[in-house]
């Protein structure tokens, strides 16, 4: 009776320590993990919780060899608690997703010749202007990634599920984060922090609870042929191919959730579906304070030039006309004075006030403001549609009929 009472728990604690979190189990118990509270429980406490199981495994096996017939149960603990473990092993999210700490990276035009100039990249700008940028699809699997020797030392996010990237300064209480993936909650990347017990919802760039803000930089989804044409000194990430890359990012690249023609999706949404956009439509969205608003993807490809203000601070959209690439500025110059743009020949712009022309990355490149560079400002870039209406469900669309006009430039 002591043999089975100890093989049976430890087969109970062996699935408590390493079930919760693996790939799979997750979608039984994501509300959990997305909890800081659980996510300390299945990320911290389940190596000494898995410790115990084997501790009382090898207990039952010691008891059972003075005990006739005790063997084979013991030998079926082993079986299944080997077999929890190599599943952990295999699906964990622990392992499955453990962030980048030390990127290895290549030239753009190694880059090109590897993947071709039509393949996704996660471009961030960090605090001094520098550019970097990640390959989507290879950040499929880590999820983030550290930039630990950038001038403004970042770690650079990307949510499959919802196609969303967001980049973060190590700065202030972030500064030498801890960072295991928790959870996707409402199909949105949550982090776990271990050092503070934070869980980091990434569409809120902060803390489930709305406090403990994480600083953002300015981020954008484009190709690599056009991310080479505005940044040809930047080195783009890649990783390393490594055995669980075999079957993961192959699964990957054929599941229905990350396509944007397929109503699939992973779990469930917090809200009833917002049909005012097609489910996964992309969106810029730009929260200001508690204003929210969506910029559809499609706007861009007839307007290359949109202003709109929040919250009371005005900016302004510059997209490709193609609009493969997107950014957002404040139209505020050296001085104080604001601009206002129109489109001028393709891919550049005009400010009505002095006739200065300007590049898609916000830089005056000819004309009486020939240097100056605009402020990018962080926000949503390319997300889906539906995660963002699920998360901000107040949030209002841009119609084109809309326009602004900020203060002329004096």
């Amino acid at each position: 009776m002591t043999v089975l009472l100890l093989t049976v728990v430890s087969i109970v604690l062996a699935g408590i320590a390493v079930l919760p979190g693996s790939l799979g189990i997750l979608k039984l118990t994501y509300k959990l993990t997305a909890t800081s509270r659980g996510a300390f429980i299945v990320f911290r406490l389940s190596l000494p919780v898995y410790i115990v199981s084997l501790v009382l495994l090898a207990s039952a096996g010691f008891v059972a060899v003075g005990q006739e017939g005790s063997l084979p149960t013991v030998f079926i603990g082993i079986l299944l608690v080997g077999g929890i473990s190599v599943f952990g092993f295999l699906m964990h999210v622990s392992f499955m997703f453990k962030p980048i700490r030390k990127p290895s990276h290549i030239s753009l035009d190694e880059a090109i010749k590897r993947f071709g100039d039509k393949e996704e990249v996660v471009g961030v700008i960090d605090g001094h202007g520098n550019p970097y940028a990640y390959i989507a699809r290879l950040q499929r699997r880590p999820h983030i990634i550290f930039e630990p020797n950038a001038e403004t030392p970042f770690i650079s996010s990307h949510c499959i599920l919802a196609h969303s990237s967001m980049a973060y300064e190590l700065s202030g209480d972030f500064t030498e984060p801890e960072i295991c993936i928790s959870s996707a909650l409402a199909n949105n990347l949550v982090f776990y922090e271990k050092n503070r017990h934070w869980s980091v919802q990434q569409i809120y760039n902060s803390t489930r609870d709305g406090n403990n803000h994480l600083q953002t930089l300015p981020t954008v989804m484009t190709s690599l042929g056009r991310w080479q044409q505005l940044y040809p000194e930047s080195k783009i990430w890649v990783r390393q191919t490594e055995w669980r890359d075999t079957f993961y990012l192959k699964l990957l690249a054929r599941a229905s959730v990350i396509d944007p023609q397929s109503p699939d999706l992973v779990y469930p949404l917090q809200h009833e579906v917002d049909t005012r956009l097609p489910l996964k439509s992309y969106v810029n969205g730009v929260q200001i304070g508690d204003d929210v608003k969506a910029y559809p993807l499609d706007l861009f490809r007839d307007q290359q030039v949109v202003e709109d203000a929040l919250g009371g601070e005005h900016f302004v959209f510059f997209a490709s006309t193609d609009a493969d690439f997107v950014q957002l500025f404040s139209p505020k110059l050296a001085g104080g004075k604001s601009a206002t743009f129109r489109t001028s020949n393709d891919n550049s712009f005009e400010d009505i006030e002095t006739g200065s022309i300007w590049d898609l990355k916000g830089e005056c490149i000819e004309g009486k403001l020939r240097g100056q560079k605009l402020r990018a400002i962080p926000h949503y870039n390319k997300i889906f549609w539906f995660c963002w209406a699920d998360f901000f469900p107040m949030t209002s669309i841009y119609e084109k009929t809309e326009k602004m006009h900020a203060a002329h430039y004096e």
